[in-house]
């Protein structure tokens, strides 16, 4: 117990592949706590198997594993030394799951089956669980696994880990997250991912911080992800992903199923978004680079065949050439693919390649791909190639439902590959991504997520005289006939223009004009 000062060491490979070196790291101060004084602890001798009836006491585990059946309860309570690397911690059945206010730590997973209501709240599985990380594979590692297909509205809220996947398979009927910071799940470390599989639905991921923090970088990361190498997509209905905020990974949405709205993704391996199944429906989101996230291939990416994809009033910063690594497409759709509407997004900010070559074309696409492309504006000053659209078979201006009402310069409508005269956004970008966030401090519960969203709307919102405001597709009116922007985010309010307003004291902040 107490401080102590702590070295790494590393100790290299004797030669001809190293010279055989050992060498410490400065020292890192740690604080070891004392065990909670006022629980009962239960020392574990043997595996255990029937009901979990655990509240306010302390397991030791011993290497140990709980099979479950009948109800599972854990309150109040600290999980030490279950399971192995490769023994889930506690597995099996549950009649019925309460799982709150605990912590799990030195613990293999939690894989559960359940038959009722659950209610995961408050709970912390901290990185030093029991998990075996694989650089090549993102489908290692989950720390909590849950299935079931129950009738009842299930919750999983208020809780953080710091390193595993959370998993939902062949599940359904579940809130992950909910309507304010409190609700919030907070997933910051190595894997810790959200997986969305094997005809899960019912499902609303509302309000959720997931940072996929892999040392060294992405590391083939999905932050959430619809489907796996050994298992079918989601493949559900009704799923809604709303006001989270996803940060890092090689591809931090993958095969998205459902809804995708108002929400941030920001930095990226190689594509922000790849693939999706049929129908869905992407809208309302700010998407936004990080320096040094990898190279950039396309920013959407959509390639398996999936069909009646809608693409609206989204806003993409590529970052140019003092932030971004985005040459290539912004939105790119090959093959059996389609896309039925892109509309109202305000693109912006790619650069030339490295070498100094033009930038790829904004919206690139095989011939029958895109069906409707429409009242989108383009700004990107630091890519030298202003070609908006390489769709094959379609022409700017003339195919119908083609560009013809792109806004460009100071509000001109239609001019082929047409460029915004100035920057549309009325605040500084946010870079780095430090200058707003602390990540210590989203672990604790000091700064919300409610509040980053809450910056990054701000700097982000069109400026008063922007040609964008008002001038998107009219079939987007809302029910007071207000027409809608091109982009994320309205400046004179739209029913729609929710981005960054997430929790519920959202619309009084900015009715003061919050910045």
């Amino acid at each position: 117990m107490g401080t102590h000062l702590v070295k790494l060491r590393g100790q290299f490979t004797p030669p001809p592949d190293s010279d055989g070196a050992t060498l410490d790291s400065a020292p890192i101060s740690i604080v070891v706590d004392a065990l909670p004084s006022d629980r009962t602890t239960l020392d574990l001798s043997a595996n255990l198997s029937g009901p979990i009836n655990w509240n306010n006491q302390i397991i030791i585990g011993n290497g140990h594993t709980v099979s479950s059946s009948g109800a599972v309860t854990i309150k109040n309570t600290l999980v030490i030394g279950l399971g192995s690397l490769t023994t889930s911690g506690i597995s099996g059945t549950a009649t019925a799951v309460d799982i709150e206010n605990s912590v799990f730590e030195a613990t293999g997973a939690i894989d559960l089956t359940v038959s009722g209501g659950a209610t995961i709240n408050n709970n912390e599985f901290r990185a030093n669980n029991l998990l075996t990380f694989e650089a090549s594979d993102p489908d290692a590692t989950p720390i909590i696994t849950l299935h079931g297909n129950s009738a009842p509205m299930k919750l999983f809220q208020g809780n953080r880990a710091g390193a595993g996947r959370v998993v939902f398979s062949n599940t359904r009927n579940w809130l992950i997250g909910g309507d304010g910071d409190d609700q919030s799940n907070i997933l910051i470390g190595p894997r810790s991912t959200l997986y969305l599989v094997e005809g899960t639905s019912n499902i609303t991921v509302r309000g959720n911080y997931d940072h996929h923090s892999y040392r060294g970088g992405w590391s083939q990361g999905l932050n959430l992800s619809f489907s796996c190498r050994l298992c079918s997509g989601a493949s559900g209905s009704n799923i809604l992903i709303e006001h989270n905020l996803f940060r890092g990974s090689s591809w931090p949405v993958q095969d998205l199923t459902g809804e995708f709205r108002y929400n941030l993704v920001y930095g990226y391996g190689h594509t922000w978004l790849r693939s999706a199944d049929n129908g869905a429906s992407i809208h309302h989101n700010l998407f936004v680079p990080e320096k040094g996230g990898g190279t950039l291939d396309q920013g959407v990416w959509f390639y398996g065949g999936e069909t009646g994809i809608q693409i609206y009033n989204n806003t993409f910063d590529g970052g140019g050439n003092a932030i971004g690594d985005f040459a290539g497409p912004t939105i790119q759709i090959n093959g059996a693919s389609s896309v039925s509407s892109l509309r109202n997004n305000l693109i912006t900010f790619s650069r030339n390649q490295d070498n100094g070559n033009p930038g790829s074309p904004r919206i690139v696409g095989d011939v029958g791909t895109v069906i409707s492309a429409d009242y989108n504006a383009f700004y990107s000053p630091d890519n030298v190639t202003h070609d908006n659209y390489a769709v094959t078979g379609m022409s700017e201006g003339s195919t119908p439902g083609f560009a013809t009402h792109d806004v460009s310069g100071s509000g001109t409508i239609g001019s082929k590959d047409g460029q915004l005269a100035a920057t549309p956004f009325s605040g500084q970008r946010i870079y780095p991504y430090e200058s707003v966030v602390d990540e210590g401090a989203v672990w604790q519960r000091s700064q919300k997520l409610s509040t980053i969203l809450a910056a990054f709307r701000a700097r982000y919102t069109p400026t008063a005289s922007s040609p964008v405001n008002d001038h998107g597709d009219p079939q987007d009116n809302d029910g007071h006939g207000r027409r809608t922007d091109i982009g994320a985010i309205d400046v004179n309010g739209h029913d729609q223009d929710r981005f960054g307003k997430f929790g519920p004291f959202a619309d009084l902040i900015f009715q003061s004009k919050f910045e």
